[in-house]
This record gives structure tokens, sequence and C-alpha cells, in this order.
């Protein structure tokens, strides 16, 4: 892969990553329309690194100080309070998704040759998250949801296994169906994709480690992870920004107009 082609597909990860419209379907048919071919392990694992990386340094204050308070708590240095609370939430929410996808990993890359599951998913998630947005209410917050919500949406992203699901927009959508609030739904489900998103591209640096670099692949590697930090880092913002006046109704929208797309395609092909 040319580094043109590698730049193009880290922005479009970046983006799509954090915005609740499925990475994989976008890539899937850029790949498709472009001909490039499926990418190389290497270069999948640099896209993740980079979405990783932007979403850590995005909120790297954030995290420092869950971590501090969660660490003060653990040393017995009294109650780490609200940030501690929210620490506690997000490991809860973090296990599914890790036991989930490392029995069903070898299950989710057969699951991405399946074009018709990606459209009825990229479709269907979308109405659920227009739904989930437009009835749940705006009243609640990580104060006051507990345990329970915040293992329904640990649940919810595992099933972002399955390709066109979205995993920030399952989180989203079932964080808002509980009633949290736009802000902190997306808050919860980016900081829920540092372990999540960090632990995908260990599991493949793993496997790539045994494979050894393709030739001719660190510079598209380079580029790719550059342009998936650069736009993921954006993406975050502009998203978070959005939501202060805006619900997700045109993000789902958007799934409906790309299923159609994705449906041509396969009519055509």
């Amino acid at each position: 892969m040319g580094i043109g082609p590698a730049v193009v597909l880290g922005v479009v990860q970046g983006v799509t990553e954090f915005w609740p419209i499925s990475s994989s379907a976008h890539l899937a048919l850029l790949i498709h329309i472009f001909g490039w071919g499926k990418p190389e392990l290497s270069f999948t694992v640099a896209l993740h690194l980079g979405t990783w990386l932007a979403v850590v340094w995005y909120y790297r204050r954030r995290l420092a100080s869950i971590a501090s308070a969660c660490w003060r708590e653990a040393r017995g240095k009294g109650s780490g309070g609200r940030e501690a609370r929210l620490g506690r939430l997000l490991l809860l929410a973090t296990l599914p998704g890790v036991f989930l996808g490392a029995a069903f990993a070898e299950s989710s890359e057969i699951m991405e040759g399946m074009p018709l599951l990606m459209v009825s998913s990229l479709a269907f998630f979308g109405v659920v998250l227009w739904a989930a947005d437009a009835w749940g209410g705006l009243d609640r917050d990580w104060e006051t949801a507990g345990w329970r919500e915040s293992l329904a949406v640990g649940v919810a992203q595992a099933l972002a296994l399955m390709p066109g699901v979205s995993r920030s927009g399952i989180t989203i959508s079932t964080a808002r169906a509980a009633g949290i609030d736009r802000r902190e739904a997306a808050d919860f489900a980016f900081l829920l994709s540092v372990p999540i998103i960090g632990a995908a591209a260990a599991y493949e640096g793993f496997k790539l480690a045994g494979e050894g670099l393709p030739a001719g692949s660190l510079w598209p590697m380079a580029w790719g992870c550059a342009a998936a930090a650069v736009s993921g880092y954006l993406a975050i913002g502009f998203l978070l920004s959005r939501l202060r006046a805006h619900s997700f109704r045109t993000y789902a929208l958007y799934r409906l107009a790309l299923a159609v797309v994705l449906a041509a395609v396969l009519v055509t092909r």
C-alpha cells in the first residue's frame, strides 16, 4: 500500500472510530471502490495505535486524574471521590469486551467477510442510535448511574465485534437509553475506548511480532498512524462541541444513507 492510500485510510479510521458511524463499513467501502485490497496486519496495528494515541492525548488530564484518584483510594489515602468511582465503572464496563474479544477474535475476522451483515448492522444500529437519543432522558450522569448501566454499556461494546455496529455508536446508544446526558455518554464511550483499542493494538501487535514487517511497510504504517491520530483527536473535539446544541440524529441518518450505498454496491457487484 502506498502512502496516499495509507493517509486516506488513516483519516477515515480516525474520524469513524469516534463518530458513531462505523469505521469497518467505511474502510470496507473505500477499499472496494479503489481496489486497494485488504490491509496488511501491520497497517491495521498502525491504525489502531493512531486512534489510541488520539483518545489518550485528548483525555490525558482526565485519565491522569482518574488513575491518581484510584491509586490514592487503593492505598487507603481516603476516598478517591467522583473520579475513582468513574474509574471503577470504566473497569467494569471493560471486562465484557475483553473476555468476549479474546473468545471471538477469530470469529470477528470471519464476519468481516459478510457484507450483508455489515449493511444490516449499519442500518439497524443507526435506528437504535436515533431512538435511544430521542427517547433517552438528559437528567442523569455517572454520579447517579451505577454498575448496572456501566455493565450494560460494556456488554453493548462487545457487540461491536460485528462489522457495521460501531463501538462508539453502540456504547453511546446504550448510555443514552439509560438517560445519560449526551456529553456524559460520549465521554464515557471515549474513555472506555482506551483499554479496548489498546488491547486490540496489543493483540494484533503480538501476532505481527511472529510474522514480521512486510517489505516497504514502514512508511505507510507511520503515515497511517499519524493520520489516524490527528483526525481522531479532531473528531473527538468536533463531536463533543456539537453535543452542546445538537443530537445524534444526523449521525443516525448518515448511517442509514451509508447502508443504502453499501447495499447498492453489493447489488451492482
